[in-house]
């Protein structure tokens, strides 16, 4: 098997695609290097050239990140990248045959050989609202191009899968789920081994409640937020709000209240963290809220099971399934929901414990490894 594999997904900062998109290829390299692999040669390719070392590829591609600061007409920026890559692969495969082209953010470009792409979810069918208007018209415009030209599409979980055969009519056998992995970076941790984070933020141990995600409409900050503030002073005092994540878009009324909450000392927004101290938080956390209102699979889930901290999310999408039982679950459009949840998930140290031990058995069953032998079985079917 020979696979190229396009790694322009992985740039800084590194969100959930991203880092599926690191995590994925780092795992398919460690498994060529196995005595019975099926992999014969592994290529990463990013923008304009092949990358040697996928660790690289966050300071290669940083020049893709500078530039979405910069563009004023960013579709039509899209488009002509999109259009400067795709010939710059053409050129660089012209004498490459029988390898198999893997897109793991969504969109392919054009190629002669198999293809496929990654589905993490349809948010820019069912949230339009929620997204920046030059890229639903970069992906209206892409997706079917996409979705006739891949042989295999891969999907992070079942829900998403089902979602692509009912909009799209797409074939559900030539739609494979990969569930993502957690790195093993996210583990339980001790005071001490958390007390270099904790110090910077100005937290305590196990005495906050940790919020990741873009800080975009989607992600449901602005319910999250009305429904903390809605708790009761003593626990709102014992249990800061900690949001950290990337600054994102169509967020001018939660940055608002951020800003008045975080003036009484109720909230506490970091911004975008290193991968160290995003460790140290999950592992130091009371509890994890993802209430986001829909998700192809939601990886602070799973990371935060792992370091052993409870969570709570919503009760559909992809976020129950990947919950397996394991979380509370709430109503993410209902505030007084999130409310109740997350004063009976503070007030029951009990239940944490408890949830905590779960969710830590849970998450071991979600490895990059795993991840990667199933794209490899996806792989197989689309070479089939």
């Amino acid at each position: 098997m020979k696979i190229i594999y396009n790694a322009d997904a992985i740039t800084e900062p590194l969100t959930g695609i991203g880092r599926y998109a690191l995590h994925l290829g780092q795992s398919l390299a460690d498994l060529m290097k196995q005595q019975d692999s099926p992999i014969q040669s592994l290529r990463f390719f990013s923008s304009n050239r092949w990358l040697d070392d996928l660790s690289t590829a966050t300071k290669s591609n940083q020049w893709i990140s500078s530039l979405r600061h910069f563009v004023p007409f960013k579709h039509t920026a899209l488009v002509r990248y999109h259009q400067m890559r795709s010939q710059q692969l053409k050129s660089l495969t012209a004498a490459m045959d029988g390898h198999l082209f893997h897109s793991p953010n969504f969109i392919l470009m054009p190629y002669d050989g198999p293809s496929v792409a990654t589905f993490h979810d349809l948010s820019f069918v069912h949230f339009r609202e929620t997204q920046p208007k030059y890229r639903l018209k970069f992906l209206d415009q892409e997706i079917p191009k996409t979705l006739a030209q891949a042989q295999h599409i891969i999907t992070p979980s079942e829900f998403v899968r089902q979602e692509i055969v009912t909009h799209y009519g797409h074939p559900a056998s030539q739609i494979s789920v990969t569930p993502l992995g957690v790195s093993e970076q996210f583990k339980p941790r001790n005071l001490e081994h958390c007390e270099q984070s904790l110090k910077h933020f100005g937290l305590s141990y196990r005495r906050f409640v940790l919020s990741v995600a873009t800080n975009e409409p989607r992600k449901n900050l602005l319910r999250l937020l009305n429904a903390y503030q809605d708790l009761p002073a003593t626990l709102k005092t014992q249990y800061p709000l900690v949001l950290v994540g990337s600054k994102g878009w169509k967020n001018n009324k939660v940055r608002k209240i951020i800003h008045q909450m975080g003036r009484k000392g109720e909230v506490i927004c970091t911004g975008f963290v290193s991968q160290k101290q995003l460790h140290q938080l999950y592992s130091s956390a009371a509890l994890t809220a993802f209430p986001s209102l829909y998700e192809g699979f939601g990886l602070p889930i799973i990371e935060s099971m792992a370091s052993g901290t409870p969570v709570l999310t919503a009760n559909h999408s992809a976020m129950e399934e990947v919950a397996g039982g394991q979380a509370l679950l709430i109503n993410p459009e209902d505030t007084a929901s999130i409310k109740w949840q997350l004063e009976s998930a503070l007030n029951d140290a009990k239940w944490r414990a408890k949830a905590a031990q779960a969710g830590i058995e849970l998450a071991q069953k979600f490895t990059w490894e795993n991840c990667a032998r199933h794209t490899l079985t996806a792989y197989q079917s689309c070479i089939n």
